[in-house]
């Protein structure tokens, strides 16, 4: 009887002892950051890049592009999509055929000036990938399409002012009559 409590006390401690193990850290084992699920504040737009290239530098600079490129599809992209959709049934009523086949193709473009989009953060994983949080104020994009505008305004004005001073040459060409001066 001795003999199996002690067992069982062994066993009782050996279990308590494992459950004591602490849990590992997660951070610490994570290879992405604690911000990559936060969301920007009012007002920003947040883009995201990582990188794990052959150097520091490139990984750095792919991941910082990266997440500039992120900036900008959320500012402006053209996104074209074709989808299609074939079906053949071919045979008899006995022996039927029937070939089926889709096809979904899509493609984004971006193409935006993007003044003013610093990096605010930035972390090297463990695993050696490069992770950046790029930041950008939505007011620069208002800033930057009004600018756009007033320089297309200007453009026009000023190419309204040329037609017009060019309708007004040939006028005064049609017009022009030599002066005879009599002797």
């Amino acid at each position: 009887m001795k003999k199996m409590l002690l067992v069982i006390l062994t066993i009782l401690l050996v279990i308590s002892i494992s459950g004591c193990k602490s849990a590992p850290d997660s951070n610490s084992a994570s290879n992405t950051p604690e911000w990559l699920n936060d969301l920007p504040p009012a007002g920003m737009i947040w883009g995201i890049g990582t990188a794990k290239q052959s150097s520091t530098s490139m990984s750095m600079t792919t991941a910082e592009a990266r997440a500039r490129t992120s900036v900008a599809r959320q500012l402006d992209a053209l996104v074209q999509a074709m989808f299609t959709d074939y079906n053949l049934d071919a045979g008899n009523v006995n022996n039927q055929a029937n070939t089926s086949l889709q096809e979904d193709v899509s493609r984004q473009i971006t193409n935006i000036n993007l003044s003013g989009a610093q990096p605010i953060k930035r972390l090297q994983a463990k695993n050696g990938a490069w992770w950046f949080l790029v930041e950008y104020n939505k007011a620069n994009a208002r800033k930057e399409i009004a600018s756009i505008l007033g320089n297309e305004e200007a453009l026009y004005a000023q190419f309204k002012t040329q037609q017009a001073l060019q309708i007004l040459d040939a006028q005064l060409a049609k017009n022009a009559k030599p002066i005879q001066v009599s002797e």
